[in-house]
């Protein structure tokens, strides 16, 4: 593994032609799944050339699939597949490629899979254009690296190692404290609590007896970047004896959730910070994480001072140290007082704000809304509004005197638009029959009809 990784950084070149600036990196937690590729800025804009890092082929070509927008899969002959994401166009071949299977199967969305002779691509040549579809913040391009073979996840950093530049260590910022059980605690309590690191050492020693977990909030971070990232090593010492570890790189697609178990979900829902859990929870089968036979919870057993130790290394090695001591000391705990820390771990998320008009009060079902109309017949673009979709993005279908023509989403809106000059109707000047459907995931129906000139 080391051997192909190696050589596949020999091999592999950067997808953009300018400096490599990371707005996310691999692994980084979120809801239900892990980060599974590198954010790369594109300069705050769409519309910059994206090239293959390797010889190989494209594989598939989504559109408006699991969040990704428009995306390209190209497998290499070294085992892996790079991923593409967000993307604004794709280069005219797999353009072209890609209209005439919409075409085919009356359909906007797509998931195309292309033999190996279909569409070869070498390494830095023009695959796409970078964008801000689907699921994007703003434009950036997603990259994923996977095993062909496992589809496990894999740090792009491996690859194209030599493009990014950092020389700034991690920060930890607080631990958590988990006793287990009643006969457990920590600090004179035995539910969750969380303290700062305001220094890499803190002065204060806590007491604690029976089993106790902890978890680390913590962030990596690089020069050149305002953002924050995940951290790739982590290793959990007591007394000198490592007992636990994580190196957060070839993920397996069906691990994803259990970042969730990792994770200390219920705070984060709370108050937006991953504490990530230094001990193995039943359940949690993330190969990247390495326990000691306790699991990583620590027995405090002894009435003596247990020295604790964090170690934080990102992926260019950069590396930082926090600790805290812990005086093994029987005492008896209080579960109903909670101190103000512990309370602000088990809070509940606050009430959303109640909104002046709701999406669903406006449009309890399914409507088809024309927008300036007026222009069609002049600009030959017929531009509609789909609203009071109950669940997801609607499909539709949108028909001209019977022969189906593509519609094409208005990006980050409920709006869709079909350029007609760029369809197979032979353009006469006289009045047509448009006709669209759609259905949304909940099986509301609608369908528009209007009259246009082309």
């Amino acid at each position: 593994m080391i051997w192909s990784l190696l050589l596949a950084a020999v091999l592999y070149a950067s997808p953009v032609h300018f400096e490599v600036l990371l707005a996310g990196n691999f692994g980084e937690p979120r809801p239900n799944h892990f980060h599974g590729g590198l954010d790369i800025k594109t300069q705050q804009m769409e519309g910059k050339a994206i090239y293959s890092i390797g010889d190989g082929y494209v594989s598939r070509v989504t559109v408006n699939l699991d969040g990704m927008g428009n995306a390209i899969y190209i497998r290499h002959p070294e085992g892996y597949t790079s991923v593409y994401a967000h993307l604004q166009r794709f280069a005219p071949g797999i353009e072209a490629k890609l209209r005439k299977w919409q075409y085919v199967h009356h359909s906007t969305d797509a998931d195309i899979t292309f033999d190996a002779t279909d569409c070869p691509v070498a390494k830095g040549q023009v695959i796409a254009l970078s964008g801000d579809t689907g699921a994007s913040m703003g434009p950036h391009l997603h990259l994923e690296i996977h095993q062909t073979d496992t589809w496990n996840m894999l740090d792009p950093l491996e690859f194209i190692p030599e493009l990014v530049q950092d020389s700034v260590a991690p920060v930890a910022h607080s631990f958590m404290a988990y006793p287990q059980g009643e006969a457990s605690s920590f600090a004179g309590m035995n539910t969750p609590q969380h303290f700062d690191f305001t220094t890499n050492e803190i002065q204060e020693e806590f007491t604690a007896w029976g089993k106790v977990g902890f978890g680390l909030y913590a962030h990596d971070y690089m020069q050149g970047s305002a953002n924050t990232f995940g951290i790739r090593h982590t290793c959990l010492l007591v007394d000198g004896h490592e007992v636990f570890s994580s190196d957060v790189n070839n993920i397996p697609v069906s691990g994803n959730k259990l970042v969730n178990i990792w994770g200390d979900i219920d705070h984060f829902t709370s108050h937006q910070q991953w504490f990530m859990k230094s001990f193995l929870e039943p359940g949690n089968t993330l190969p990247m994480l390495k326990a000691d036979k306790n699991r990583g919870i620590v027995s405090f057993d002894q009435e003596r001072t247990y020295h604790v130790k964090y170690i934080l290394q990102d992926f260019f090695g950069n590396v930082s140290e926090y600790g805290f001591t812990v005086r093994g000391q029987r005492e008896q705990t209080n579960p109903a007082e909670m101190t103000e820390s512990a309370d602000s771990t088990q809070a509940g998320p606050e009430p959303p704000a109640p909104l002046a008009e709701h999406e669903a009060d406006r449009y309890p079902h399914l409507v088809i809304l024309p927008v300036g109309q007026r222009q069609w017949d002049e600009q030959h673009v017929v531009l509609l509004d789909i609203r009071g979709a109950k669940e997801g993005l609607p499909t539709f279908e949108g028909y001209l005197d019977g022969q189906f023509v593509l519609f094409e989403y208005v990006k980050k809106s409920t709006r869709i638009f079909c350029d007609l000059s760029h369809t197979p109707v032979v353009p006469t000047g006289r009045e047509r029959h448009l006709r669209l459907k759609a259905r949304d995931e909940s099986g509301q129906e609608a369908e528009f009809e209007a009259t246009v000139v082309y």
